[in-house]
């Protein structure tokens, strides 16, 4: 089958919508915190301010002056990031496939890359935003390459479950237990030769909230780090025992099932705490409490 393109588009409108969603988003508080940190000048201009409309008003009007200040950096950005997912992407979707046993379906629409100023990249449906923040502040390279396989990783892997278990993701796994699993699963295939050297990665372990969790296991309840124990997991049964990846992510989902309540309660910590959480010996220390896995 032929392998969709990624094309880069952008639109003001689109990511205004971004910013007044995750400023008030029940399920990612700290990206709340994430965005004023990043703007502490946006955090000033919204104090006070609980009309939506008016929000939406001073955040495009933000962003406008924001483009306008950095113009010049954000279209070299923007040329780069085109060149880069012109040579690199389809050959990273081409084995993202083959590490997770998936074909696109024929007729396969395009996938959309949009830039944002946003201090994360969040993604829908077959959208995904890349933050130019720390490009274009450090002057490094673009990384939508990166940003691009990590999250085209998850709608594959929304696609594969809803055909697999022919239901839609609301009713296969609850959303805490979903949100550990896509981003567990992502640094776990996106670790695999030959990704991991096109990606230039050493030791990834994933989302920020990962880093710190653990889990104990085996007969000596030996501890690890959440992320790598998965990336095991999955490198025994993919290369060992020769599993599909439907097969390997049923397992995956009952083992994520199974510490749902541990996971539930983690995500409370990093809700409250965020990145902030290595600055707190005592939060820390609770948090990564290894998560007892039963009967491994």
């Amino acid at each position: 089958m032929k392998t969709p393109s990624i094309k880069l588009k952008y639109n003001i409108d689109e990511e205004v919508n971004q910013f007044l969603k995750f400023l008030h988003h029940p399920f990612f508080p700290q990206h709340r915190v994430m965005m004023f940190k990043a703007f502490p000048e946006l955090e000033m201009f919204l104090k006070n301010i609980d009309n939506p409309k008016k929000e939406k008003l001073i955040i495009k009007k933000f962003i406008k002056n924001f483009q306008k200040r950095y113009n010049k950096r954000i279209k070299k950005i923007i040329k780069q990031s085109k060149k880069i997912l012109n040579e690199k992407s389809k050959i990273a979707l081409i084995e993202l496939t083959k590490l997770m046993d998936y074909q696109w379906p024929k007729g396969s629409s395009d996938y959309t890359a949009m830039p944002t100023i946003l201090p994360f990249s969040p993604f829908r449906k077959k959208t995904f935003y890349f933050s130019i923040l720390r490009t274009l502040f450090d002057k490094k390279e673009s990384d939508v390459f990166f940003v691009s396989t990590h999250e085209i990783s998850h709608m594959v892997l929304f696609e594969i479950m809803e055909k697999q278990y022919k239901k839609p993701l609301s009713q296969i796994i609850e959303a805490t237990s979903l949100y550990f699993l896509k981003e567990i699963l992502a640094a776990a295939i996106i670790n695999q030769e030959p990704l991991k050297e096109m990606l230039n990665l050493k030791n990834y372990l994933g989302n920020s909230l990962l880093h710190y969790l653990f889990v104990r296991t085996g007969a000596k309840k030996q501890k690890k780090q959440i992320t790598k124990f998965f990336q095991q997991f999955y490198e025994t049964a993919k290369y060992k025992k020769q599993k599909k990846f439907n097969q390997i992510l049923d397992d995956v989902i009952k083992i994520i099932l199974s510490i749902k309540d541990e996971l539930k309660n983690k995500k409370k910590i990093w809700n409250k705490y965020g990145k902030e959480i290595v600055y707190n010996p005592k939060i820390l220390k609770q948090y990564s409490e290894p998560i007892k896995l039963k009967g491994r």
